[in-house]
């Protein structure tokens, strides 16, 4: 049976074996082998080494580092310990200020949209560059989230919020998505755009035929598959 934490652990070591042989990259390498071996202390004290060393260098460089690892976090979200805490602080710091100097490049802010989780980020990038391919897509992956949290309770019959405010997320997540600039890009966003459209259509006919069965059953003698989530309660 496969471990669930499995390839953040695989990642950390294939990430490491890459980084050791990348030149001022070292204590990175060091602190991923500790990581995935679970030498907590160690690990923390491999990277606070490569920070220290980071920071000692001259200010081109430290972006440099900053675009590496936050494109490296971004093409790994399955390593989810790959960027800890401390190295999340100073490459949000570098792309801070850097995104300040020069704010009519649309690097610093996409990538800092990408280290703070902040949309505004994001949404500056593409004001400089509205072709921004990362900042598009994961203004995109907001919209949906958005909705995916309004449906998660459809099970319980529940619709949390206002579904026009569903509707809308997703009609703003349609129009984001055709700005992108590589069809790949686009096959798995239209795919969950498309089955949220009907799983919010779906709802308002439920709605208003008000039938004598749950909303996943409803949907099952329709003909529609979707997927619901779970509901797991606890009593204490």
């Amino acid at each position: 049976m496969m471990y669930w934490n499995s390839a953040n652990f695989q990642g950390l070591r294939e990430v490491g074996e890459t980084y050791l042989r990348k030149p001022n990259y070292e204590a990175f390498a060091n602190y991923c082998f500790l990581k995935e071996k679970g030498i907590k202390k160690a690990a923390l004290g491999a990277m606070n080494e490569f920070i220290s060393a980071a920071q000692e260098k001259p200010l081109k460089s430290q972006r440099e580092i900053a675009v590496e690892l936050a494109s490296l976090g971004f093409e790994n979200p399955h390593i989810h310990q790959l960027i800890p805490h401390p190295l999340q602080q100073y490459l949000i710091t570098i792309l801070k200020a850097w995104s300040t100097e020069e704010n009519a490049s649309a690097i610093p802010a996409r990538w800092l949209g990408c280290m703070s989780g902040d949309l505004a980020e994001f949404e500056r990038a593409l004001e400089i560059d509205p072709t921004d391919a990362i900042s598009l897509t994961m203004l995109v992956k907001a919209k949906l989230n958005t909705v995916d949290y309004q449906t998660h309770h459809l099970a319980e019959a529940q619709f949390i919020g206002e579904v026009e405010e569903g509707k809308v997320c997703l009609e703003e997540a349609a129009l984001l998505i055709a700005r992108l600039p590589s069809e790949a890009g686009k096959t798995n966003l239209l795919e969950e755009l498309h089955t949220y459209r009907k799983l919010i259509a779906a709802w308002e006919e439920y709605t208003l035929a008000c039938p004598d069965k749950s909303f996943p059953d409803w949907c099952k003698e329709k003909g529609e598959n979707f997927a619901f989530w779970s509901i797991i309660y606890y009593d204490k």
